[in-house]
C-alpha cells in the first residue's frame, strides 16, 4: 500500500522548512529505490514503524527495523529497499528549507544518517498530524504545514540518537585490518583503490572511516609507514639514500627527501648521521 501526497511550492518562499511530498508505504514488498547523486535535490527523511528493510552504505547493507529511521541529505546518493518476506511500514518526507542546515547540523549530507526514535512516540503522532493534511489549504495551511514539519525536525535532532553503533565493530575491525595490510604492503605503489580493496569499501566511505578512526588519510598513513620503515634502513644498513627510497616504495628519492624532511624536519642523511653518531 502507498500513499503520497506531491505539493506545489509555497507562495511564500521564505518558510524555513516545507514538504515536497511525503507519504506512508506499508505491506509493500517491491519497494526500492535506487538514486545517483544529484538525483533527489531535497531531504528525504523516513521513519521505520515496525517490519523491516535495508539501507546501503558504503556497499553493505544495514537492516533497519521498527523504532528507527534514517534521513539524506540534497543530492546524496540513495539506496534502501524493503525486506520481501517482513516489509517495513514507513513514513517519509522530502523537503528542503533555508533553515534546514543549521538545524540537523549536516547530518545526512555524504551519506545517510541512521537513527532511533524509539522512546519518542510523540515524533510517530505529529507524522500522522502531518498525513491528515494532505493538500493543504491556500488560507493559511502552507503556514501551518511548514510549522508541523520543523516542530517534526526538532523533536528528531532533541530526541534521535545516531545508530552509527550498529556496524562500528565490524566497520572498526575492516580499517584496522586494512591499516595493517597497507603497512605489510608499505613498499609496494599502492592506489588508493587498492588500499579501499582491502576493506571492501568505496573509495569515498573508506577514506571517511579510516581518517575516522585512524586520525590521518590512508595516503598519509601509507607515507608514514613508508618513513618508519626507512628510518629502519637508514640505521641498519648503509644503503644509499636513493636504494632506501626505493626500497620502502617511493617513486623518486627526491620525492622521499621531501616527505622525510616535512615529517622529521631534517633529511635522511642528517638522520642517519644523527642515529649513528
Amino acid at each position: 500500500m502507498r500513499i503520497n501526497h506531491f505539493l506545489a511550492a509555497p507562495r511564500f518562499d521564505r518558510f524555513v522548512c516545507y514538504p515536497e511530498s511525503f507519504g506512508h508505504y506499508y505491506e509493500d514488498p517491491a519497494h526500492r529505490e535506487n538514486r545517483a547523486a544529484g538525483q533527489l535535490t531535497a531531504y528525504n527523511w523516513h521513519i521505520v514503524r515496525s517490519g523491516k528493510g535495508c539501507v546501503r552504505i558504503g556497499g553493505e547493507n544495514v537492516e533497519l527495523q521498527a523504532g528507527s529511521g534514517f534521513l539524506y541529505g540534497p543530492g546524496t546518493k540513495q539506496s534502501y529497499y524493503a525486506d520481501d518476506k517482513d516489509p517495513w511500514d514507513v513514513r517519509w518526507v522530502h523537503f528542503n528549507g533555508p533553515g534546514i542546515g543549521g538545524l540537523l547540523q549536516d547530518r545526512g549530507m555524504g551519506e545517510p544518517w541512521l537513527f532511533s526514535w524509539v522512546g519518542c512516540e510523540r515524533l510517530d503522532k505529529l507524522w500522522g498530524k502531518l498525513l491528515t493534511f494532505g493538500i493543504p489549504s491556500l488560507q493559511g495551511g502552507e503556514a501551518r504545514l511548514s510549522a508541523v514539519l520543523y516542530e517534526m525536525l526538532a523533536e528528531l535532532v532533541q530526541n534521535a540518537e545516531g545508530l552509527e553503533g550498529i556496524t562500528a565493530l565490524e566497520q572498526r575491525g575492516k580499517i584496522i585490518e586494512a591499516a595493517e595490510w597497507i603497512r605489510s604492503h608499505s613498499s609496494q605503489p599502492l592506489t588508493l583503490e587498492e588500499m579501499a580493496a582491502a576493506a571492501d569499501y568505496s573509495v569515498s566511505h573508506f577514506s571517511r572511516q579510516f581518517h575516522g578512526l585512524i586520525g590521518k588519510t590512508p595516503v598519509q598513513f601509507l607515507t608514514e609507514c613508508r618513513i618508519v620503515q626507512a628510518k629502519y634502513l637508514l640505521v641498519t644498513t648503509k644503503l644509499p639514500v636513493k636504494e632506501v627510497a626505493e626500497q620502502v616504495g617511493f617513486a623518486s628519492s627526491a620525492y622521499f627527501i621531501q616527505r622525510f624532511r616535512l615529517a622529521e624536519k631534517i633529511t635522511p642523511e642528517q638522520f642517519r648521521r644523527l642515529r649513528y653518531g
